[in-house]
């Protein structure tokens, strides 16, 4: 097959729009691929996905999305959203800073740079079709997934709430029967997990299945006596104890009764887990020389904790050691949640009904300034609650999809937050709550109106009212409240250009309210309500399969108008207090995404994007700067797989590389800007797996084989603090293996 005809519905669509940009790459793409691709009987697995609220083939979806199926989730070990981080175009994840249980999550530089329990985030997760309300709470180990689905860009139709920057659903697997298995894991750092699963039937169309799963890991940083020690890179830590920073110990399980008559199937889920960390080590990575004069301190070593040196060795320079009071670092969290869902075919279509109510109680105590001296920390206390109901009806006609529902959701969240500073010195005590009542009808219909053409077009209408409370325990307090609504559309135009190649225009329209800053740096300010945020999205795509099925190839050029986007404008000295701002940004990228049968053994996946992410709004923040970067927001991202089986056992190498990126929102002039930028790096995984018997699986894995020390995000206090910056990185170097056996 031509190159030029596999490209050619891409010149004649996307010709003086991006072509400048796709010609240098999409060209190369095919051309080396085609070179090893010979006709033979073997075809890439056909991957159905559930994005649209029905069943169809991921390349006839004409939607940005990346599915990743069963066996690959299972081959990578992936239990939770982070570990989807770099897998997908446009794709940002990381753990929140501070935080081993919240997730901050960017796809097409939509972002929540807060975790705050009171913040919406800007990108949807879904377990099972129950949103996920939260950031915080949203890192738990889900096992047994049977796919997971990726969406980019606005889904105001189907998913609606706070969907600007996309979704990412998590779909796991229905009781079948099928017994029991196991897993155990082993690796470097004291990792120890074990998963069990019972999977069994209770008579004609009924199923139940158990899931139950122990995580423990100790630090990546061991905390030492010591008062004269430096160290360069990540302390090994071979010990288990609670008393290293990054420890992970946590419980969970999960139950689902299935029922599955002939129009009706019920299905009922409850999970829970309990985990108790030590938040992820900060690192001081800059303060201004001599800056601990200001504290009687002179030029005197800072003692106790990880290191120490004296603290000009940290002036103007990144990673000269370790550095936390670990005696004021803890984390407790639990996540659960209960759902039903109940599905009838109908004379109309399929109605399904789901009610979910997912809870989390979270607690943190965190040294704040990195430091082995209590200059910055602070507690949190949280409670989140939230009831959801969704009602949908599905069908088809002869040349027509449709789908029609009601959503709605109550949540209530509260934390309470002492903070101190200074040794000690000052102490505030800040509550902050929020309350949420949202609702919505949605309806999309599919018509094929012509041969080879299918037209989309759906609406959704919200609703919502929210409530913020902030006092200063002692000296003041207030409350504000805000409802806001809107319409958003969809509209997708397809055409089947082939046999093997769709394109398709999709503009579509988001949506998140506003809301009441409980974490801004007075009271007073808890009265505004700060603006909805609205997004405009256009995307030009292309979907094919070529050489006999032995290629897959999705091209996506996307150009985002956001109005009044959503800051969390860290202005203060104090930690937790942050200002609202509301920014415009137009934010335009290219998304490839490849994989290639390369012959009846060898698999190779090419994942490319670039992002063009400019704040437009000429907003003045607090302190007198002007906001003008999106976090989060690298320039190219690449992702690429190789996998070739050797018979007896398989091989696989993953390599991620992402450009230079901000990851909080100051502006250039901000001397902070600089201290939080994040350098370009790469990672690459070694994944070894063998079926050495019947029901018998053993793998071999190393995470981070470079052992690149990486920065992931970074926080900035303001002058009154030295300019005090604290650097959070991903983890070292990891090795271990996976047993799983099935009986």
């Amino acid at each position: 097959m031509s190159i030029f005809v596999i490209i050619s519905p891409l010149f004649h669509l996307f010709w003086g729009i991006f072509m400048n940009k796709l010609k240098n790459i999409i060209f190369l793409i095919p051309l080396v691929f085609a070179f090893n691709a010979t006709a033979q009987s073997s075809m890439l697995e056909e991957v159905v996905v559930t994005a649209q609220k029905k069943e169809e083939s991921l390349q006839d979806a004409p939607i940005a999305i990346t599915a990743l199926t069963a066996s690959t989730i299972e081959d990578l070990d992936i239990a939770n959203v982070v570990d989807l981080a770099g897998m997908a175009p446009n794709v940002h994840i990381i753990n929140t800073p501070s935080n081993n249980t919240a997730a901050t999550i960017a796809i097409r530089g939509g972002s929540t740079t807060n975790p705050a329990i009171t913040w919406e985030p800007t990108v949807g997760m879904y377990l099972d079709g129950v949103y996920l309300g939260k950031g915080q709470g949203s890192i738990f180990d889900v096992v047994d997934l049977e796919r997971v689905e990726i969406l980019r860009g606005p889904q105001g139709t189907l998913y609606g709430r706070n969907t600007l920057g996309g979704a990412i659903n998590l779909i796991s697997k229905k009781p079948s029967g099928e017994g029991m298995s196991s897993k155990l894991t082993l690796g470097n750092y004291g990792l120890r997990q074990a998963q069990f699963i019972t999977d069994f039937g209770l008579g004609e169309n009924r199923f139940a299945k158990l899931v139950v799963n122990k995580k423990q890991r100790a630090g990546y940083v061991r905390v030492y006596d010591s008062p004269y020690q430096a160290f360069d890179g990540v302390v090994p830590n071979t010990v288990s104890a609670n008393d290293n920073l990054d420890a992970i110990d946590s419980t969970g399980y999960k139950f689902t009764y299935l029922y599955e008559g002939d129009k009706t199937s019920v299905t009922f889920t409850t999970d829970k887990t309990d985990q108790k960390n030590v938040p992820p080590f900060a690192q001081l990575t800059y303060t201004i020389p001599n800056w601990s004069a200001a504290f009687g301190l002179g030029a005197s070593p800072l003692t106790g904790g990880l290191k120490v040196a004296p603290i000009e060795l940290f002036a103007n320079s990144e990673r000269q050691s370790m550095s936390h009071n670990d005696t004021l670092t803890s984390e407790l969290s639990m996540v659960k949640g209960t759902s039903l869902t109940v599905t009838r075919d109908t004379g109309l279509g399929t109605l399904k009904a789901i009610w979910s109510k997912r809870e989390t109680e979270w607690f943190d105590r965190l040294d704040l300034d990195g430091s082995p001296f209590n200059i910055a920390e602070t507690a949190r206390d949280t409670d989140y609650e939230a009831d959801t109901f969704e009602l949908q009806l599905s069908g088809s006609t002869e040349n027509m999809d449709y789908v029609i529902g009601y959503y709605m959701l109550e949540d209530d969240a509260y934390t309470s937050n002492p903070q101190s500073y200074f040794l000690g010195g000052s102490t505030i005590v800040q509550n902050y709550s929020g309350t949420s009542e949202a609702e919505a009808v949605f309806g999309q219909i599919t018509w094929a109106f012509a041969e080879k053409w299918d037209l989309t077009i759906g609406a959704r209408k919200t609703e919502e009212d929210k409530t913020g409370f902030k006092e200063y325990v002692g000296i003041f307090g207030q409350s504000g409240a805000g409802s806001f609504d809107d319409t958003t559309s969809t509209f997708i135009l397809e055409h089947d250009y082939s046999e093997n190649t769709n394109v398709y225009l999709k503009v579509a329209e988001g949506f998140k309210a506003g809301g009441i800053n409980a974490e801004a740096p007075t009271p007073f300010e808890s009265l505004k309500p700060y603006s909805p945020e609205t997004i405009e999205s256009t995307e030009l795509g292309l979907k094919g399969r070529y050489f006999d099925n032995r290629m897959m190839l999705n091209v996506a050029y996307f150009d985002n108008e956001h109005e009044d986007m959503q800051i969390s404008y860290f202005t203060a000295d104090a930690a937790a207090a942050s200002q609202v701002l509301n920014n415009s940004a137009d934010i335009s990228g290219l998304e490839i995404e490849s994989m290639t049968l390369l012959n009846d053994s060898t698999v190779l996946t090419l994942n490319f994007s670039t992002l063009d992410a400019e704040a437009t709004g000429n907003v003045v923040a607090q302190d007198g700067f002007l906001v003008n970067n999106i976090p989060y927001s690298p320039e190219k991202t690449l992702y690429a797989s190789l996998e070739k089986d050797f018979g007896s056992y398989r091989v696989r190498l993953d390599h991620t590389r992402v450009d230079e990126h901000a990851s909080f929102p100051y502006n250039s002039q901000d001397f902070r800007t600089e201290l939080t930028y994040i350098d370009t790096n790469s990672k690459t995984d070694l994944l070894v797996l063998t079926e050495p018997m019947e029901n018998l699986q053993l793998n071999f894995w190393v995470r981070n084989l470079n052992n690149n020390y990486h920065k992931s995000s970074a926080i900035s206090f303001g002058p009154g603090f030295g300019y005090l910056t604290v650097g959070y990185f991903d983890a070292p170097r990891t090795f271990g293996m996976d047993l799983h056996y099935s009986f």
